[in-house]
């Protein structure tokens, strides 16, 4: 028993130890992982058929090449991308093919830092009204600022932003995809400024306009990378409402009606989205629209993903079938656009409620989006962290079963991928059951999200606070 009892002990201070690190040390550690993992996927590519390197960066390295050579990376088929992305990684020909892995890996610290750095200021806020509030109960007057150590050390706001941003450091699924050249964690990067910066607007009044116009410019920027955060485009400009939306008379009056904050939030989004649009409109013309931005809406893409509507596009991919009608469009966008505007009116009019806001959108793109592959996921993954600590209504046995839930439903994708992919066995109607039981899996832990979804909660010593 006194074994046990030591041994249960020693893990206890072990984790503090590591919880308690601080988060240069965790970057640092995170750091060297990334390198080891970019080191590995060189190795791994000269020797093995299966590459570890995604096929979007070499496609991107391609198109860089083009750019070097005087020509569009538009030249390079298959490129659908910014221009931006093929010019970060002319290094790739430059220096070295590895360059890209490293400028992607260091935009999967700098979002870690934004996460520490978001989630310290959102919790240390809450706290000190929380303090307030109950100071002004006792009619005691006193700065919250001072009052930290009332706090219990589980809900210190130095220790829940450290864990939510090692929850993003140590992920082996984010750590991978960055390393193998996936672009997604830079977009990411901008989504997550774009929210730092509208909740830092509350909290720096002598500067809210600017820091809203700064957002509006990341969110343009954004934008212009990816096509899908211009859905979170309602959310970010109802945050800044300083009326409720109850009804849909006081909705169109927020929309038409806009405030001088919303107006910041606008004029940065168009003057950043505008500028690198037409920037590259007048160096590469019609071809440059056509294939980074409306390819997206018409593309047919039959090969086998996790997207519930793999087997729809996979069936009607022969030439011989006529084109979906407006009304199987309209069937399958209409839940996903309802959901949206749901979520925006109803966790998006307030500022504490906006980052799980935009995880809830983002989570619903992917799973509703024609076509879902694995780095489709840090669209989501990314912004999780921001809302850990306001799950704290799900207990730890049902987080657990949820992620089990998660890997088992993409694991039971796998298999018959697998068997497609590298024994050329007929799995296609298997693979479109599976990414049924993939979407139906995905919905339910969503709503569970939702229905555990709270404000944060503070245990505080009133002795100390008094």
């Amino acid at each position: 028993m006194t074994q046990t009892k030591a041994a249960s002990n020693g893990w206890q201070r072990l984790g503090r130890r590591i919880l308690y690190t601080s988060i240069r040390t965790h970057l640092l550690i995170s750091a060297l992982l990334r390198i080891a993992l970019i080191c590995y996927g060189q190795i791994h590519d000269s020797q093995s058929a299966v590459p570890y390197t995604d096929i979007d960066y070499k496609v991107v390295t391609d198109g860089a090449r083009q750019v070097l050579a005087g020509d569009t990376p538009f030249a390079r088929h298959t490129y659908r991308y910014s221009p931006i992305m093929a010019y970060l990684q002319t290094f790739n020909i430059l220096l070295h093919p590895a360059w890209g892995k490293l400028l992607y890996a260091t935009f999967d610290l700098l979002i870690a830092t934004l996460i520490y750095r978001l989630v310290h200021m959102e919790i240390k806020s809450q706290y000190q009204k929380t303090v307030q509030h109950l100071l002004s109960k006792f009619n005691r007057p006193r700065e919250s600022d001072q009052s930290l150590d009332a706090l219990d050390e589980r809900s210190h706001p130095e220790n829940l932003a450290r864990a939510s941003a090692c929850f993003w450091l140590y992920n082996p699924l984010t750590a991978v995809i960055s390393t193998r050249g996936s672009g997604d964690c830079f977009s990411s990067f901008f989504v997550i400024l774009t929210i730092y910066l509208l909740l830092k607007s509350e909290h720096n009044v002598a500067r809210s306009y600017w820091l809203i116009f700064g957002a509006g410019l990341a969110h343009g920027l954004v934008i212009h990378l990816r096509l899908y955060p211009l859905l979170f485009s309602l959310a970010y400009y109802l945050s800044l409402s300083t009326r409720l939306t109850q009804t849909p008379l006081d909705f169109l009056c927020q929309i038409l009606r806009p405030n001088k904050q919303q107006l910041c939030l606008i004029s940065g989004t168009l003057i950043s989205l505008v500028t690198f649009t037409w920037t590259f409109y007048s160096m590469y013309g019609w071809e440059y629209i056509y294939e980074a931005y409306l390819y997206h809406f018409v593309r047919k893409d039959p090969r086998h993903n996790f997207s519930l509507q793999f087997l729809l596009q996979y069936l009607g991919s022969a030439s011989s079938v006529a084109e979906p009608s407006a009304i199987l469009k309209t069937l399958v966008l209409a839940p996903q656009f309802l959901l949206i505007l749901y979520l925006s009116l109803s966790f998006g009019q307030f500022r504490q409620t906006l980052p799980f806001c935009i995880f809830a959108v983002a989570f619903v793109i992917v799973t509703y989006n024609s076509v879902v592959t694995s780095q489709y996921f840090i669209w989501y993954l990314a912004i999780l962290p921001l809302c850990l600590n306001n799950f704290k209504m799900l207990s730890w046995r049902r987080c657990f079963s949820l992620l089990f839930l998660w890997l088992l439903a993409q694991a039971l994708w796998l298999l018959p991928a697998y068997l497609l992919e590298f024994h050329t066995w007929n799995t296609f109607y298997w693979i479109g059951v599976q990414g049924a039981v993939f979407f139906a899996a995905n919905g339910y832990i969503l709503e569970q999200l939702l229905s555990h979804y709270g404000f944060t909660q503070f245990k505080i010593s009133y002795r100390k606070l008094l």
